[in-house]
């Protein structure tokens, strides 16, 4: 998939959320969408954004939808920051709001990529920002740089792909055999 593709996914993304909750800050997206993410991974075996992560002082985080969520015109080609601007914009430093009486189609998004984000969105929404960056810290993916990050030692750590198929709580419920058949579609160890 090209990256003018898959970037358009993250910004529909982004939009979805923000036309379900209205005004949202940068923090609350950033986790939302990383646990639609590892929702779509866990259930599908892919993410929907397809996106690089990065364990950081807040959690994981996605380097695009990061550049999305900032309007970073050096990360964004200028299709893709018209494109984000058609859809949101920044109310303030830290809060943005999807635009209105605009007529949008969101067609990057598959119905499984709609199903994940309805269910962060029923699961989570209502969740305050520290609270859901305090959830994503639990998860394993973060957690095994705690130390590291609480010392200063490191600004940012790649999480692989597969490192977001960690469970630890009943909000991913999924049998062992289908954590494991989703890991061999991520790693393609078939």
């Amino acid at each position: 998939m090209s990256k003018i593709i898959e970037t358009r996914s993250i910004i529909e993304a982004i939009y979805y959320i923000l036309f379900k909750l209205g005004k949202t800050d940068k923090l609350k997206l950033l986790k939302l969408v990383y646990l639609a993410d590892k929702y779509h991974l866990i259930y599908y075996g892919r993410t929907i954004t397809n996106d690089d992560y990065y364990a950081m002082k807040h959690g994981p985080i996605a380097s695009t939808v990061m550049d999305v969520l900032e309007f970073d015109e050096f990360s964004l080609s200028e299709e893709e920051y018209e494109y984000a601007s058609s859809l949101f914009k920044k109310v303030d430093e830290h809060d943005l709001k999807p635009n209105e009486g605009v007529e949008i189609v969101l067609d990057m998004l598959s119905e499984t990529d709609k199903e994940a984000l309805n269910y962060v969105i029923e699961k989570f929404g209502s969740w305050p920002s520290l609270k859901l960056r305090e959830y994503s810290h639990k998860y394993p993916e973060w957690y095994q740089y705690k130390e590291l990050f609480e010392k200063d030692r490191i600004k940012r750590e790649r999480i692989d792909t597969e490192e977001l198929l960690s469970v630890i709580d009943e909000n991913f419920t999924v049998s062992p055999e289908h954590l494991e058949e989703s890991r061999k579609i991520v790693t393609g160890d078939f």
